[in-house]
């Protein structure tokens, strides 16, 4: 193999160098050629070869003259072009270096690569090629030429003293060869590095991207034991140590089963669908997230390796499911509730005003008196049941005025004391300056000795009773177990006791009707859903905590706050409507009644002829419209009922005022007067009369209806 023109002058003491070439070239031929080589340095035409004082062809003439002597090395003639032209094209530049760091032989890679091979030897030639100025070598380059020159050859990647996106690479090989040489092989491994850099660039990027993803994931072995957890998912789990336990450890131990059949079907094959479950957390226990799981890896043979799971917490998704299915049903029941107190306030409307009937043909001394008047206490006791199946479906007749609960609760205070036993401390605090709320006095009332009773029953040891009032403004939603608090100003209410407490898994069912923990014949189970309606048809919300059984329990009713407006009127209370029990409710005038219901109808007719007045009957809305129309009568009041089939009241209303603009109407209804329509309520000289009803009531609203000339809203 030729020797190339080293730039420096070369002595002839690189024969070993030669020998170790040729021989390394030639492979194992040996024979002739070996002669030739001996004969070539004998002659002395090696080392002219090597000092470059003789062309290179001149010693390549005379191994070849030699070569043609024997047929059998033919063929090595043809190695030895092959290897040179490969060591000319290749990309690594190869320098041999003697002792003394003198280049005695560099291939083409070499002068390609290095602009700059004049002193200094090969090391310095790769400092200058990576622009790292000064006279000393670099630690990486010193430690591979001393680790050389010690009989260990090594290999290191080293860098230029630039930017990182600008930094040139190399790959520099030092192994020693015999006679104390050295040889140098360099490999530019920039664009490798580069794309490694950029690699690793994308690695880092899509790394951050995972960990700060919005949502958990989880990646695990064969064995569903976790490998990798991102931020998210650490957070889940309370920044727990996940890392090393089994997947299957994280979830309830009741929700297991299910959580591995679902993850073994995951692993079935690449094309298994993506499987999803909905499990709770063991930590927190609070937590329910869904989990969906694919196969991670796909070996040959398409064997399954982990699997990459993705969890996203689903607990307030899950929150606000049960909160929609519980407001669903409590609307469901509220509306059959709505629907049996109607049918009931028909019913009780009849009996107690049969029994008003009865009651004027019998002194108070006669026993049928007695026994009329029982029946009457019973119906009035069953229309209080009504008004809180009304209550809980919001359908109660409300009569709401501005009210101060501060002298409210001050003036049920002694009342309460009374309710419950001596055994049981009231305390009773208030906020100063508690803001006004709007509401119906007498179901707050209601709603508060509820409560009391409830807490009463609760501590039948004894214990501590406490209500107390504070203004609460909300700036941002708050989550109170399956409700939210809208932003506002509200006054809350919060009675607590030291009872026995709330067993976790009746406190999502307390305000269900006729749900009781109470003994047999010991409560009806509507006095908490009394509470839940009439706080809510007030515009607030009612929320209940206990800590678990014998921990007591708090009941926080946040009622909004009124603010004061021009022409807020306060309506005539029932109570007020019912203290002049002398009142003279006999009267005159021409009514038209219609009411669908004949016991009702029947009653309401009887008792005002009795008052003195004039009553025709209608059984529909289309027969009342029909009187109207033919005009023979001329009527002084209609009487209606709201509920009937086809043409309802409110229909009617708007036909008769057509005809008579000034008719005065009383609107009848088992329902509350939101039920009636708003614009017929809206009308001058409209007003409402809930069922049940007494004879009293109905003649005393008749009387008042006709004779006063004003727009009485009550």
């Amino acid at each position: 193999m030729p020797f190339r023109r080293a730039p420096e002058p070369m002595k002839t003491s690189a024969t070993s160098l030669r020998q170790s070439l040729l021989m390394g070239a030639l492979g194992a031929s040996g024979g002739a050629a070996g002669a030739a080589l001996a004969l070539a340095s004998g002659a002395g035409m090696a080392g002219a070869v090597v000092s470059g004082l003789a062309p290179p062809a001149v010693a390549l003439a005379a191994v070849l003259l030699l070569l043609r002597q024997d047929r059998a090395l033919t063929r090595s003639r043809a190695a030895l072009s092959l290897i040179e032209l490969v060591e000319d094209t290749r990309d690594s530049a190869l320098v041999v270096e003697d002792g003394e760091g003198r280049m005695i032989y560099a291939n083409a890679a070499c002068t390609r690569m290095f602009e700059d091979m004049q002193g200094g030897g090969m090391a310095l030639a790769i400092d200058r090629h990576l622009r790292r100025p000064g006279p000393d070598l670099s630690a990486e380059i010193a430690l591979l030429q001393g680790q050389a020159r010690g009989g260990r050859g090594g290999r290191r990647e080293v860098v230029s003293n630039q930017p990182r996106h600008e930094a040139h690479w190399l790959e520099v090989a030092v192994d020693p060869l015999p006679g104390g040489l050295l040889a140098w092989r360099v490999r530019d491994v920039t664009p490798r590095r580069r794309q490694l850099d950029r690699s690793g660039d994308r690695l880092a990027l899509l790394s951050r991207a995972l960990d700060k993803a919005p949502f958990g994931i989880v990646l695990t072995d064969g064995d569903l034991v976790v490998r990798e957890a991102n931020s998210a998912f650490r957070a889940m789990v309370d920044n727990a140590n996940v890392a090393g336990r089994s997947v299957l450890d994280l979830v309830l131990v009741e929700e297991r089963a299910a959580f591995e059949r679902m993850l073994r079907r995951a692993t079935a094959g690449p094309t298994a669908p993506v499987e999803s479950l909905d499990v709770q957390l063991a930590q927190p226990e609070d937590r329910v997230v869904t989990i969906f799981a694919s196969q991670a890896v796909v070996h040959r043979g398409n064997q399954g390796g982990g699997l990459l799971l993705h969890v996203a917490d689903s607990t307030e998704r899950k929150r606000l499911e049960l909160q929609f299915a519980q407001s669903q049903k409590m609307q469901a029941v509220g509306q059959l509730a709505g629907g049996i107190a109607h049918d009931f306030n028909n019913m009780l409307t009849a009996i107690i005003g049969f029994c008003d009937l009865m009651l004027q043909r019998f002194h108070t001394g006669d026993q049928t008196f007695a026994d009329t008047m029982q029946i009457k206490q019973n119906a009035n006791r069953a229309a209080g049941l009504v008004r809180q199946l009304l209550a809980f479906s919001r359908q109660q007749t409300v009569r709401p005025r501005v009210i101060d609960l501060t002298d409210v609760i001050a003036d049920l205070a002694n009342l309460l004391r009374r309710l419950i036993s001596e055994r049981i401390e009231l305390k009773i605090r208030h906020q100063r300056d508690l803001w006004k709320v709007k509401l119906d006095q007498g179901q707050f009332e209601q709603v508060i000795i509820n409560l009391a009773v409830n807490a009463r029953d609760a501590m039948q040891g004894g214990g501590v009773l406490s209500i107390d009032t504070a203004n609460v403004h909300l700036q941002v939603p708050q989550r109170r177990r399956d409700s939210v608090l809208a932003p506002g100003d509200y006054v809350r209410i919060s009675v607590s006791d030291s009872g026995i407490g709330i067993p976790k898994a009746n406190i999502d069912k307390i305000f269900d009707p006729f749900f009781t923990t109470k003994e047999v014949g010991s409560g009806t189970g509507l006095g908490l859903s009394m509470v839940y309606g009439a706080i809510t048809q007030a515009g607030g919300q009612v929320t209940v905590d206990s800590e678990g059984e014998g921990r007591g329990a708090v009941f926080s009713l946040y009622i909004p706050r009124h603010e004061a407006a021009e022409g807020d009127a306060e309506p005539v209370s029932q109570v007020e409507e019912e203290r002049d029990t002398g009142r003279d409710t006999t009267g005159g005038g021409t009514v038209l009644l219609v009411e669908d219901e004949d016991a009702v109808r029947l009653f309401a007719a009887r008792a005002l002829r009795s008052k003195g007045y004039t009553v025709m009957e209608a059984r529909t809305g289309e027969a009342a419209l029909a009187i109207l129309n033919a005009g023979e009568e001329r009527f002084d009041l209609l009487v209606t009922d709201m509920m009937m089939p086809e043409l309802d009241g409110a229909s009617l209303i708007r036909e008769a005022r057509r005809k008579a603009p000034d008719l005065p109407v009383i609107c009848i209804s088992g329902y509350t007067q939101d039920a009636m329509a708003q614009e017929v309520f809206d009308l001058p000289r409209v007003s409402f009369l809930p069922k049940p009803f007494s004879l009293k009531q109905l003649a005393g609203r008749v009387k008042d209806a006709i004779e006063s000339p004003d727009d009485p809203k009550r």
